[in-house]
């Protein structure tokens, strides 16, 4: 894997860096560094020295990127951890890739061609935990050469990992030129800006550098003015000043003033015309070898690359010596240039054609002998089309890998080329949809869409037609074009027959899913045009059904009872199945789960979020991880689990997660239960708003209550009155959605606009009457029982603690507790005043609602108790996160497991760990369970 190394001169900078990396790797302090630059500045040689400088305390994996391995999925990772895993036995092997590690093993293994899972996150995943399984035995030194040149995938995993070597004793180093702009180099860029990863740019020799390098080369002292029209021949670059002295040592040309000019001579183009030159000078067959190489890429076998080349055995190998004398080859059992720039150089040489007519050879010797399939393919990526059925087959399979492999973009190039050949005319549907359903798992929204159509469109088979289908309303959800979806299904669905009914249930919960996200021109058509299959069991039993049952929850949600809702949503998620199918990775599931929480079913909702994440934990889905740990925390809030709430809101907002706007609403809430509304604003102004659908409605709540509590009654009153336009345009007749208008009561009777807040409150009151649902129930008799005051508002207020009693929302249960209280003793009875306030006080102490419980306790002094302990004393200092990980600690998990469910940093729980320890007075874990 090396290149011709330039001596390395005046690099004291970037090898002392290079040490202190390996010093901390040693210490297990993990950190990364990248030499960026030009080609031939010097990048590789600095790699060669750090890996030497690594000595036996190290573990040396490394791996350079090649115009090939940028069409190879996760060829670099391959490249730098398939050796050492192949090199275990079974049990080590297994005990290598045991917990989050096994996610790592369809990259590295053959897996089912026919397998349709898309493992790109967890792959990353289980390769940063692989990795890190491996620096724990031994510290590791990961270099990867001409990073430039790596797939999109690895790229992503360099990232990955990047991000998370504290802690772990691994040293990254990368070499890498600037490219032009598109996917690599922003990839790149991401990789450059992490904090953890040092940047070096070596720069040009000096002059006296290229002084001594000129005398030790050509074995004279050059003149200064030679040496000066060297430097700006080359800017001092290295490799080329080899090329340079080594073509001016073959000639016999002397480093004097006189011979000056000829030095000028040679530029980075000129390397090209070096080596044609020397190539020239070459037996016969050392061309045809070297342009073989140049075709199979770094590094190839001698056996094939004389096939290719037209030569036996004993012809290459004397190619082979010859090449390597005059240093276009290194010497070794592998055939590999010098450096890239040499391989350019002969690369160049041939025409479109002769490239094209080389790469089509090298495909079918490695067809012939078996080679692997993604090696195949990335050399018919530089065939001509023509017409093919074993290309189109050959490139079809590398799809499929490579989808299985966790590089979907990879497959969609495959696939693209494939069509191009193209393939026979009843294959070809098969493809284009094949595209369509790899684009969507890419993210290339676009041609998903537009293949999927296609598909949909063409497709003879009627069970492919439908996967197409679904997968087109995903995409157009995606995207966010519900008008689309809301015509492209319905034409599939009237189109299938009576006999396809658990397609047609798929579909209209794929339509439904879609539209109902989008806009409000969309959603009223839908519920225009009805559905045409339909669910009259009780007791669903297919997806279909399940589905179909989870949208009517929905509805019952929206215009029923909470009730009724409740019934409906956990029909369909009875016996898990659809854990399995459709899966948290999909809109459809989160229907039913999203209804629990609709419908104040929170424990409910909690426990399936529960089970969600714990799914999440097997497969290494952040996706599904996110989502419930975002609808659990919100639930929590509600039931006054205000630590747990912020646990899980902290650990989505951690994480890279493409919508978190229930776990920015779930920490907002619990900031302002704890009285910090400058915090909570803080939150909220990461927050980007929802289009205008129903997550709007919470958004707008949610600004309003910031507002409110910052002494801005108006401005919470424009957003409120916000959330009654929108509920008008979704035809919301529950609270199901919000519960606007007991914010707004209040509001409205702080600035004496009384017969508003009594018209407003009765009409919610109305409302939650109809839902039937404990929790908006008793908030808005309480909202009621304040402004109405008398024995009328007290009867109100006790109405409202009877129902939330019966509910599972402590947090509401102690807001209207102190309401009671403070009536009470409003009326004169102080001493009957203070019990209601106790139960507040010592409520709010559990949930951690430092507002609520200041208030009981200042009630309760005016009601002339005299409470023993401040309201929040008995409140843990420990942070939310804190919380979370002693008490996984504390059921006997280990760090590491600790760490790949939470989708963290061995070192992130480490730390929180110590400041456990510190804050609770304890030593050791096994104290933990008596302190928490």
């Amino acid at each position: 894997m090396g290149v011709q190394l330039a001596p390395l001169v005046e690099r004291e900078l970037e090898l002392e860096t290079v040490e202190l990396l390996l010093a901390g790797a040693r210490a297990g302090s993990g950190g990364g560094l990248v030499f960026e630059g030009p080609a031939g500045i010097g990048k590789s040689s600095l790699l060669a020295a750090t890996r030497t400088a690594a000595g036996s305390e190290l573990r040396v994996l490394s791996a350079r990127g090649g115009e090939l391995e940028r069409d190879l999925p996760f060829g670099i990772v391959r490249q730098l951890l398939e050796p050492v895993v192949v090199a275990y036995d079974v049990e080590e092997r297994e005990a290598l890739l045991a917990g989050a590690a096994a996610l790592a093993k369809p990259v590295l293994f053959a897996a089912d061609p026919e397998s349709s899972a898309e493992p790109s996150f967890s792959s990353l995943h289980g390769l940063y935990w692989l990795t890190s399984n491996l620096a724990d035995a031994q510290p590791l030194l990961v270099t990867v050469d001409d990073a430039h040149l790596a797939d999109v995938a690895s790229l992503r995993w360099l990232i990955y990992l990047a991000r998370r070597l504290a802690g772990v004793p691994l040293a990254l180093v990368l070499a890498a030129r600037t490219v032009e702009p598109g996917a690599v180099q922003e990839l790149l860029d991401e990789l450059l800006v992490i904090p953890e990863v040092a940047v070096l740019q070596p720069g040009g020799l000096s002059d006296e550098a290229v002084t001594t390098l000129a005398a030790q080369l050509l074995a004279a002292q050059p003149d200064p003015s030679f040496v000066a029209a060297c430097t700006r021949a080359t800017g001092g670059n290295p490799f080329l000043l080899l090329e340079l002295f080594g073509e001016l040592e073959r000639r016999g040309i002397a480093p004097s003033r006189e011979n000056a000019s000829l030095a000028g001579q040679l530029s980075s183009q000129g390397v090209g015309r070096a080596v044609r030159a020397r190539l020239r000078r070459l037996p016969e067959g050392c061309t045809a070898l070297a342009r073989a190489v140049a075709v199979l890429g770094d590094t190839a076998e001698p056996t094939l690359a004389a096939q290719l080349a037209g030569l036996d055995d004993d012809e290459a190998s004397g190619a082979a010596d010859s090449l390597a004398e005059a240093v276009i080859f290194e010497r070794g059992h592998w055939l590999a240039f010098v450096h890239p720039l040499v391989r350019s150089s002969v690369y160049s040489e041939l025409s479109a054609q002769e490239r094209a007519r080389h790469h089509q050879r090298a495909a079918a010797l490695l067809t012939s002998a078996e080679g692997a399939t993604d090696r195949i393919a990335a050399h018919l990526l530089a065939t001509h089309p023509g017409g093919d059925a074993e290309t189109v087959h050959m490139l079809r399979e590398a799809a499929h890998s490579a989808r299985n492999r966790g590089a979907p973009d990879v497959a969609v190039t495959y696939l693209q080329r494939a069509l191009a050949e193209p393939p026979s005319v009843e294959l070809e549907p098969v493809l284009v949809h094949e595209l369509g359903t790899a684009a969507l798992s890419a993210g290339e929204l676009e041609v998903a869409i537009e293949k999927l159509r296609q598909a949909t469109r063409d497709l003879a088979d009627g069970r492919l037609r439908a996967e197409a289908a679904s997968a087109l309303g995903s995409a157009l959800f995606l995207a966010d074009r519900p008008e689309e979806a809301m015509v492209d299904l319905t034409a599939l669905i009237s189109a299938l027959p009576e006999s396809e009914r658990e397609t047609g249930l798929r579909l209209q919960a794929t339509r439904w899913a879609a539209v109902r996200g989008g806009s409000v021109a969309a959603w009223r058509r839908l519920q225009e045009a009805g559905e045409r299959f339909v669910v009259t069991s009780r007791t669903p039993r297919t997806i279909g059904e399940r589905l179909h049952v989870a949208a009517a929850a929905y509805e019952a949600a929206r215009t029923g009872t909470a009730d009724e809702a409740r019934e409906l949503a956990m029909q369909a998620l009875a016996d898990g199945r659809l854990l399995d199918d459709p899966g948290p990775e999909s809109g459809a599931f989160w229907i039913a789960p999203s209804v629990l929480f609709f419908a104040y079913a929170d424990s409910d909702a909690a426990r399936v979020c529960t089970d969600v994440i714990e799914w999440a934990k097997r497969h290494g889905s952040l996706p599904a991880f996110s989502m419930a740990a975002q609808l659990r925390a919100y639930a929590s809030v509600r039931r006054g689990l205000l630590a747990e709430a912020e646990a899980d809101a902290a650990s989505t907002l951690e994480q890279p997660a493409p919508q978190t706007l229930y776990a920015h609403v779930a920490l907002v809430n619990v900031l302002l239960a704890r009285g910090k509304a400058t915090e909570a604003g803080d939150v909220f102004a990461q927050v980007r708003p929802e289009p205008a659908a129903t997550g709007q409605i919470r958004y707008l709540q949610t600004r309003a209550r910031i507002r409110a509590a910052s002494h801005r009654p108006e401005d919470a009153l424009e957003d409120l009155f916000a959330c009654e336009q929108l509920e008008r345009e979704w035809d919301i007749r529950t609270p199901a959605f919000s519960t606007w208008r007991t914010d707004a009561v209040p509001l409205l009777a702080s600035l004496d606009r009384l017969d508003e807040a009594r018209v407003l409150a009765h009409k919610e009151l109305e409302r939650c009457r109809a839902f039937g649902a404990q929790a908006p129930l008793g908030a808005s008799l309480r909202t009621l029982g304040v402004i109405e005051r008398g024995a009328a508002g007290l009867e109100l207020l006790k109405e409202a603690v009877a129902h939330l009693e019966r509910s599972p929302a402590r947090l509401e249960q102690a807001l209207a507790l102190v309401e009671l209280g403070a009536a009470i003793r409003r009326a004169g009875r102080r001493a009957d005043a203070r019990e209601p306030l106790r139960q507040a006080l010592e409520l709010a102490r559990v949930c951690g609602a430092d507002a609520i419980a200041a208030r009981a306790h200042d009630e309760l002094v005016t009601a002339g108790a005299r409470p023993r302990r401040d309201p929040t004393e008995s409140r843990s200092n420990l942070t939310a996160s804190e919380l979370r990980v002693a008490r996984l600690a504390a059921e006997g998990k280990t760090n590491r497991e600790i760490a790949q469910a939470l989708f963290v940093t061995e070192n992130t729980i480490e730390t929180h760990l110590r400041s456990v320890f510190r804050k609770l007075e304890i030593r050791s874990r096994s104290q933990l369970a008596r302190a928490l």
